[in-house]
Parts: C-alpha cells; sequence; structure tokens
C-alpha cells in the first residue's frame, strides 16, 4: 500500500524573504556590472588623455617601456588634474628654456646654491634663468632627520635634497610673492624669482621603488628636474672621488623608467636628466649586462689565485692592514688587467687582430643590429678566427672583497651608455675628469649622429684646477659659450655657493678678529652699498613689507603702531 503524503502548505513569509533576495542580487549584480563597465570606460578615457599628453612637444622625444593604460591603472580613481604640482609649471619653463637655448646653441648656465639668500641673488642676475641644488653641498652643509654631515657618499637619508629643494622653493615663491605685491604697487616689473629648480638625485638610493619614491618627493617638493647617475647605491661616490662603482647598464635604464612611470602617474611634466660616470669609473658591480661587457677587465696569467681568496687567507692569518696594502698593489702590478679585446690583441697575430675586427663589425652591423657583443660572443668569435688558439682571460680573479668587478672607465664606455639612456631622459650629463673641449666635442658628435635633438649637460667642477689646464682669461670667459655650440645646453657650478660662502665669510672673519666694524663695513656693507646688492636692507628684503600688507587687508587698515616697518623703530630708513 502506497501512502501518500500530504506536502505542506507553502510559507509566505520565506517566499517574500527568498524573492526579495533574488531582486536584491539582481540589482547588485547590475551595480557591479555598471561599475565594472564605468571602470573601463574612465580607464579608456583617461588612457586617451594621457596619450594625447604624450604626443605633444614635451614628449616628442621621449621612449616609454609601458602603456598610457599601465598609468592610469596605477592612478586610482582621481583624474590627474585634480592634483596639481606647482613643480610641473616650473617644468614647462624649464623646458622652454633649453630648447630656445638648444636652438641658438647658447648656454643655459647657473650656480649651485646653498640657502635662500644666494637663490634670491641668482634669480636678480637676468642672464641666469635656472637655479642648482648639489647632493654634495647638501650632504656635507645640511642637518636632514639623523643631524648628521658627511662627505658625499650617498648615504644620506633620500629627502636630504628634496628637502632643501622644498626650502628653495618655498623661499622663491615669498620673493615671488613680495616682489609681484611691490610691482602692482609701483607699477614695475618684477624680478622672477620663480626660476626653475635642477637637483641632485644622486643614484635613487634604492631599487625602483625607492626611485619612484624620490622622485615622487622631489616633484612634490617643487623641483623642475632631476639628475640620476649609474653609481651604485652603497658604493656611491662624488664624481671627483676615487671607488665610485658603477650599475650595469640596465640598472640605470631601470632608474630612468621608474623616475618617468611615477612623474606620468602624477600627471608632471618633470625633467630628468641621465648621468653617467662610466667616463672615470673603475669598478662595475655585476657583469648582468652584455652591453658592459667590452669594458670589463681580467688577467691573461694561467691558474693565478684570485685576489679576494688572497686577501681572506691574509685576514684569516691576521696579517696587519699595511702588508695587506702592499701585497694588493703587488698582486695587481703582476697581473696586468685587460679588457677582452686588449688581451685578444696580446694572444693574436697582428693579421688574426684586424680578422677579428672585421668579423666582430660584421656581425654587428650586418647580423645583430647592435654596438656590443657579450663576452660569450666574442670569445667564440675568437675561436672561429683562430680554433687552435685557447684564449686566456679571466675577469673574476680580479674582482675586489666586494665582488667588484674592474671596469675600464673611457669616453667610449660614456657614449656606449649615454645612447641606451637618451631615448628615456630628458638631457645626458657626462661627468669628467678635467674641463676637455675636445674630449666634449667628441662626446657630442657621436650622440647626436643618432639623437640629434638631446641636450646635454656638464659640470663646470670646482673640483677642477682652471687654472692649470691651460686656460688664459679669454679661454675662461668662453668655455661655457663653446661648450653651448656642441649642444652642451645646461651647464652648472655644482658648488659655486659652497665656495662663494666660504671665501667671502673666511675673508670677513680673518679680518674681523683684528679690524673689528671696519672689516665688515668695509668687506660687507659698502660692498652692499656699491654693487646694489639688496641684502642691505635685510629687512625689505626678508619680505617684511609684505606682511605689513597681509596685516593691513586683515585688520582693515589698522594702526601704524602694529606694523613692523613703521614708526621710529624701523632701522632700515637709515639707508
Amino acid at each position: 500500500m502506497i501512502s501518500m503524503i500530504k506536502s505542506k502548505p507553502p510559507n509566505r513569509t520565506a517566499s517574500r524573504a527568498l524573492k526579495k533576495l533574488i531582486i536584491v542580487s539582481n540589482k547588485s549584480q547590475r551595480r557591479s556590472f555598471n561599475e565594472a563597465r564605468s571602470t573601463k570606460d574612465f580607464i579608456s578615457s583617461e588612457s586617451s588623455k594621457v596619450e594625447d599628453w604624450w604626443a605633444s612637444k614635451r614628449f616628442e622625444n621621449i621612449t616609454r617601456s609601458y602603456s598610457a593604460r599601465d598609468v592610469v591603472k596605477h592612478r586610482g580613481s582621481l583624474p590627474a588634474n585634480t592634483s596639481i604640482y606647482p613643480s610641473s609649471h616650473q617644468a614647462q619653463k624649464l623646458f622652454n628654456f633649453l630648447e630656445e637655448n638648444f636652438k641658438s646653441g647658447t648656454p643655459l648656465h647657473t650656480l649651485g646654491v646653498i640657502d635662500p639668500v644666494q637663490m634670491s641673488q641668482l634669480a636678480r642676475c637676468e642672464n641666469i634663468k635656472v637655479a642648482y641644488i648639489s647632493g654634495w653641498a647638501c650632504s656635507s652643509t645640511l642637518v636632514g632627520s639623523t643631524n648628521e654631515v658627511s662627505p658625499d657618499f650617498g648615504d644620506y637619508p633620500y629627502d636630504t635634497v628634496p628637502n632643501q629643494v622644498e626650502r628653495i622653493f618655498k623661499a622663491q615663491q615669498l620673493h615671488d610673492r613680495k616682489a609681484f605685491l611691490e610691482a602692482s604697487i609701483k607699477g614695475s616689473i618684477p624680478v622672477d624669482y620663480l626660476t626653475p629648480i635642477i637637483a641632485d638625485a644622486d643614484m635613487g638610493h634604492g631599487g625602483p621603488t625607492t626611485v619612484m619614491k624620490v622622485a615622487k618627493l622631489f616633484a612634490e617638493k617643487g623641483a623642475a628636474g632631476i639628475h640620476l647617475e649609474d653609481q651604485m647605491v652603497g658604493g656611491k661616490r662624488c664624481g671627483h672621488l676615487s671607488g665610485a662603482v658603477l650599475v650595469p647598464t640596465a640598472t640605470h635604464l631601470m632608474r630612468l623608467i621608474s623616475t618617468r612611470f611615477q612623474w606620468d602617474i602624477m600627471g608632471t611634466e618633470n625633467l630628468a636628466i641621465a648621468r653617467t660616470d662610466s667616463c672615470n669609473g673603475k669598478l662595475l658591480s655585476s657583469s648582468s649586462d652584455p652591453r658592459d661587457h667590452e669594458f670589463i677587465k681580467g688577467i691573461i696569467g694561467k691558474n693565478v689565485v684570485p685576489w679576494s681568496e688572497k686577501l681572506i687567507e691574509m685576514e684569516n692569518m691576521k696579517i696587519s692592514n699595511s702588508v695587506i696594502s702592499d701585497m694588493e698593489q703587488e698582486w695587481y702590478h703582476k697581473n696586468e688587467l685587460f679588457t677582452f679585446e686588449e688581451a685578444l690583441a696580446k694572444q693574436f697575430t697582428a693579421g688574426e687582430f684586424a680578422t677579428y675586427k672585421e668579423k666582430k663589425e660584421d656581425l654587428m652591423v650586418n647580423k645583430l643590429g647592435r654596438a656590443y657583443l657579450s663576452l660569450r660572443e666574442m670569445q667564440l668569435l675568437a675561436h672561429e678566427v683562430t680554433p687552435s688558439k685557447n684564449i686566456i682571460f679571466d675577469w673574476d680573479a680580479p674582482r675586489t672583497k666586494e665582488g667588484y668587478y674592474m671596469f675600464k672607465g673611457c669616453i667610449e664606455a660614456a657614449i656606449r651608455r649615454s645612447l641606451v639612456f637618451a631615448p628615456y631622459s630628458d638631457m645626458i650629463w657626462l661627468e669628467t675628469k678635467t674641463p676637455d673641449l675636445e674630449q666634449a666635442r667628441s662626446f657630442s658628435s657621436e650622440i647626436h649622429k643618432k639623437f640629434p635633438a638631446t641636450k646635454l649637460v656638464y659640470n663646470l667642477s670646482p673640483s677642477f684646477n682652471w687654472s692649470a689646464h691651460g686656460f688664459d682669461d679669454k679661454a675662461l670667459k668662453s668655455f661655457i659659450w663653446d661648450l653651448a655650440k656642441e649642444g652642451f645646453t645646461l651647464q652648472l657650478v655644482s658648488l659655486a655657493g659652497l665656495h662663494s660662502d666660504g671665501v667671502s665669510f673666511w675673508e670677513l672673519a680673518n679680518a674681523f678678529q683684528n679690524d673689528g666694524m671696519k672689516a665688515y663695513v668695509e668687506k660687507v656693507q659698502r660692498r652692499e652699498k656699491e654693487s646694489n646688492c639688496d641684502i642691505l636692507t635685510h629687512q625689505h628684503w626678508s619680505g617684511a613689507e609684505y606682511v605689513d600688507s597681509l596685516m593691513k587687508v586683515v585688520q582693515n587698515g589698522a594702526s601704524s603702531q602694529t606694523l613692523s616697518t613703521s614708526g621710529e623703530g624701523f632701522t632700515e630708513t637709515q639707508f
């Protein structure tokens, strides 16, 4: 017998709840779909704007390894124009100056400043249109978050130079407001205190994300442009010190790409300068990039114990540092260093080496289409020329304790690297050992063969003993303008502010200790009057009258008794 089970009547409350759940779910799905569609449309729209921006004259010579979509996806939901950075306006100004001077073959030359006083005096010079802030000067004259000053080894906190940029830029803005107010009252033309700032970003202080943070700081703080050098974090030195360690070409290229990517995300037009220290560099951190292989040096001796192994042995034996130093000199004297091709020339006949060079040129130009061969490729080519010879070349044996390779710094290395960096940067900086116009001319010629619009940078370094390099007064005066004709548009005396500050204050202090106020009046106040230096009336220079004007506005024309530049207490009326 089949029993019949009577079903229960439907639960109307549960049914209504289920229906409501289905409706809410459908609405949620529609909203999610619409939001997804909205996000997609937003990315598409903003990407088009970025592409249009990149198509402008500002970026016509800039290469990027990423897409506009990559930029927009990393910006977040706020359109770029909601965050307007003053440094981008300054960058446009700098770009226009560079374009104008590059076309006319004239220099955009400047001096490194270390404080707002020097900045304000620089701005009053009609033919100096930009300011420079040196990492060396910041390292040696400022106190960062560690309250330390030190030589330029790039070991200070990475916000040290950006903070100095902020200090100078804020001072520029104050003096600009002061000058504009005065001009509006007098009906005159104000001094342009807003000279674009170019700042030293050292080697970027880390990997790609650190480089991006540093670039972001500079853009936020007011720098129109920055330069990055191809030295290693931790192995960085001033370009005129020994012991600097270069990074592989690809590593520095990554820094330039990271910098541009950060600024594209921010929507700014700041300028990136690629500096190479490879003309002077003697050490390389890694052999990972085949573009560097031609300049890495090794030995040609058989069964040589590597220097690093000998060093560890001596350290374990507690041998004194002085003996180790002597042994190091002896090891490198005994084991002469050569690049692979120099080693090849030693072990090939003249005819074999000539054949190798011909085959190498043919391989690079007609088959590979590039300007370099890796060590492996050079060794294979050498074997092809003379299969019976076993070419000896060991670039590991002379490596330092830290693992650095020996590098042949030369102008050819600097040219090779700069040709790689040029498409990804706004300018190329050649760091040199000496002020050499012919060297600069040869560098410029090679760069401009491939990139005729690339603007170059030259450090008119106070580390050079200019008088010892054969310059007479005429040649010294024309050097900057001669360089500009070769495309070295931006030129700077990086530490001019430091040296001028030192010598002027030393002269004053040295005289003041014996001559008292006579020394001060002769060396400072009288010279301020004669040269029309506006620091003479330092209250006016500082903006006291500008602040008084602000007080008049907010206090509805307050009594002169409350103003700082009125009444008998204002001593600058004596001038």
